[in-house]
């Protein structure tokens, strides 16, 4: 797959992504709408990317080189159009995350997932995240974090 920059018009394609995965929606939206959600990641300097797989956008991505949390690389956001689940491309958009990363000089990418959420901890574990520690957000909300090592 090939990925590009996320511009304005993908808004359409990031609403369909929305409406086809509505725990997501549900945990990150939270009732706010996708330009709310991205705003709000802006301040981080992150990259939004759409993956195409012979010219039809499949996948978005979310990642930053440097989260204030710990100065590592974090996934934010990785969300897979329905005719392109279970065929290996969420493991293929983070291999190729994390390769650019690594050539970077990272040696680790970081992400967090809600403790209940078992369809993604198992998404992440099948493309090489292994289980760092968890940790509880000021609601008392508990993550498992996740890191994938890039060496």
């Amino acid at each position: 797959m090939n990925s590009r920059s996320f511009s304005s018009s993908d808004f359409a394609f990031f609403e369909e992504l929305a409406e086809a995965s509505p725990g997501w929606a549900k945990e990150e939206l939270d009732g706010n709408s996708l330009e709310r959600y991205m705003s709000a990641y802006a301040m981080y300097n992150g990259e939004w990317l759409v993956w195409e797989d012979r010219g039809l956008p499949a996948a978005l991505s979310f990642h930053l080189e440097w989260a204030p949390s710990n100065g590592k690389p974090w996934l934010g956001t990785l969300l897979v159009h329905p005719d392109f689940r279970q065929k290996g491309r969420a493991k293929e958009v983070i291999e190729t995350i994390g390769k650019r990363l690594k050539e970077k000089g990272h040696k680790a990418l970081f992400a967090a997932v809600p403790y209940e959420k078992d369809a993604w901890l198992n998404m992440l574990a099948r493309s090489g995240f292994e289980q760092l520690k968890t940790e509880k957000d000021k609601e008392g909300k508990r993550y498992l974090i996740m890191v994938l090592p890039l060496a």
